[in-house]
């Protein structure tokens, strides 16, 4: 028996929209997020090993019980009352049972009345067909039938009590492809795919369902997703965020001795290639990748949540490897599992900019210091402070480091660096307008990796701290060169040629100037070897075809995010389990920027970039 407070607890949260999540007995659990009038419901089997219930608990509004209950249980009456009341303020409910077809099922059948919801059904209908045209032995069948459940067991719901509550009810047969029957065998990454695809499939069907034949009001299928974060997820972030603290990834793979290094090079005449050392690590690599994959991310029920903190787990395993290995040749294999390696196309591109632009004539140009380049970075901090005071970025010019870097919010800017004048604008917004704004955004997310960065963030970092450049005005012939030349030597890399080989190419075939060679040989060859700085071009065309396709710029400045990330993000802000950001660069209020902006999303090309 369901007892009184059950019913009044139930009963409040259809009042209040409070998010309701209860036991019934001891093996059914109803959770509902807010007033949806829709209801997923899964009756588990005896023998079910398939993980069914691990679908239906991605979603916001759901029911998993157990086989034996039927129309005439509590639980059932529980149900058709919760639907009395849903459907007296939106005009209708949808109750949808999904279970698993015999074990040599290769179909999706959706059971459904005749000639109703018809938007329903055929969203669902070419969502499943969708799914299977990667799986070419499934198929789907909409089969017009009174039966909606499994057929070995009773209703549910009996179709006069649907009439009776409002309730347009289905039933969703599952083929069970990602089972082996006869070996028991369980094929994890298909139904791990299976679910994420699930879950917006129903989704986009519930909310034509919803839009067409209720009142309810919804303006985007991801609406429909759950909206509340569960304790699992919290725990995750957290120890991922720890491990990742541990180490400064850039700051390890970076040579402390590049400007000895090139004056040993340039004293044995460009011949001998040069040692660099490195700082000592503060990590015992094994250990750290036992603590890593200790971490229980099968746990989080939510699949898009799932999906972005599986792939960091991946990609920390990545950088604690090449950690393990940094000054081997294996260290190059392990970049290119990382960043990738040059293709033909971007290799191509890389030569023709090269080809056509040439090379800045910097004789008569004035020059500003690290210690400058520091005082005007930090003025610009101060600004962005004054909007959100919880920045508290500082910069800090070190002699162990070349150039500028930015690690967990902070800025580093090498004591040799120098810079022509013309590119202070261009830098600052790259690092502080960029890198840093990024940090600080992401840190006021609820998650951790949204400032330090999910899976292959680098690439759309990269991208938006170059455009920057462009935006301000900024983007010189020299610089962009000096991307493509990146790429060139990342190339001269994975094909097994040394650095002096590297240095003479850039120097005699593309006419790079020997400090600009160097320093462009020596970031390609760090660690053992090392693509990563392929990203700066790559990350720059990836993000004009996505303006020029029309996406919008601001929301990527969220936090630390990939490409493949940006659908996701939008998912999570939909949900609003992502907050607006405080911060957005302050080139983008300039009329000059957005002019420029303007230009990119009509069409301009790399070359036509230089400022």
């Amino acid at each position: 028996m369901i007892d009184k407070q059950t019913k009044e607890a139930l009963t409040e949260a259809l009042k209040t929209g409070n998010v309701l999540q209860l036991s019934l007995g001891d093996k059914s659990l109803i959770r509902i997020e807010r007033r949806l009038p829709f209801l997923l419901i899964y009756r588990e089997q005896p023998e079910d090993y398939y993980k069914i219930s691990d679908l239906v608990k991605t979603e916001s509004s759901y029911l998993i019980t157990e086989s034996s209950v039927d129309f005439n249980s509590d639980i059932a009456l529980l149900v058709k009352e919760l639907a009395r009341e849903l459907s007296e303020e939106y005009g209708t409910m949808m109750v949808l049972e999904v279970w698993v077809g015999p074990p040599d099922s290769k179909s999706f059948v959706l059971k459904t009345a005749k000639e109703k919801a018809p938007n329903t059904v055929k969203a669902f209908q070419k969502g499943l067909e969708d799914f299977c045209s990667t799986y070419t032995h499934l198929k789907v069948e909409i089969a017009v039938d009174t039966i909606r459940h499994p057929v070995h067991l009773e209703d549910f719901l009996t179709l006069k009590q649907c009439q009776e509550s409002g309730i347009y009810l289905m039933g969703l047969e599952i083929p069970p492809f990602f089972q082996n029957h006869e070996t028991h065998e369980f094929f994890y990454l298909v139904f791990e795919e299976f679910k994420i695809g699930f879950s917006n499939i129903l989704r986009k069907a519930v909310y034509e369902f919803v839009r067409v034949q209720t009142s309810f009001d919804i303006q985007n299928y991801q609406r429909l997703g759950t909206t509340e974060v569960d304790e699992a997820v919290w725990e995750v972030d957290r120890e991922l965020s720890d491990i990742e603290s541990k180490y400064q990834f850039l700051l390890l793979i970076s040579p402390i001795n590049t400007m000895q290094a090139k004056e040993e090079f340039v004293a044995n005449n460009y011949q001998k290639n040069p040692k660099f050392l490195y700082r000592n690590l503060p990590i015992d690599p094994d250990r750290l990748k036992e603590e890593l994959f200790r971490i229980d991310i099968r746990s989080i029920e939510d699949p898009t949540l799932s999906f972005l903190y599986t792939e960091k787990r991946e990609e920390l395993e990545k950088q604690i490897t090449m950690l393990k290995e940094r000054g081997t040749k294996n260290f190059m294999y392990s970049s290119i599992r990382l960043y990738s390696s040059p293709g033909v196309k971007l290799y191509e591109t890389a030569k023709d900019i090269l080809k056509t632009l040439p090379p800045d004539h910097l004789e008569e140009v004035a020059w500003v210091d690290a210690y400058d380049m520091a005082k005007f970075c930090m003025e610009e901090i101060e600004q962005y402070k004054r909007i959100y005071p919880e920045l508290d970025a500082k910069v800090e010019v070190k002699n162990d480091i070349v150039g500028m870097l930015v690690s967990r919010g902070q800025l580093y800017i090498g004591s040799s660096f120098k810079i022509p004048e013309q590119r202070i604008k261009a830098l600052i917004n790259h690092e502080v307008g960029t890198h840093v704004l990024t940090f600080y955004n992401g840190k006021m997310q609820p998650f951790g990796q949204m400032s330090s960065g999910f899976a292959d963030y680098d690439e759309l970092q990269e991208g938006l701290a170059v455009l920057a450049e462009y935006l301000v005005g900024g983007l010189t012939g020299s610089r962009l060169r000096t991307l493509a030349a990146r790429v060139i030597a990342g190339r001269a890399v994975t094909e097994g040629m040394t650095f002096e080989e590297t240095y003479d190419t850039l120097t005699e075939e593309y006419d790079a100037l020997p400090e600009q060679a160097f320093q462009i040989t020596a970031r390609a060859y760090q660690g053992g070897g090392c693509t990563k700085d392929i990203i700066y071009l790559r990350g720059l065309i990836k993000l004009i075809e996505y303006l020029q396709d029309g996406g919008e710029l601001e929301p990527l400045y969220v936090g630390k995010i990939g490409f493949k990330h940006i659908p996701l993000i939008q998912d999570l802000r939909i949900r609003d389990i992502i907050k607006t950001s405080p911060l957005a660069p302050s080139y983008l209020k300039t009329d000059c920027a957005q002019e420029r902006l303007k230009k990119i999303k009509e069409g301009l090309t790399l070359t036509e970039l230089v400022n």
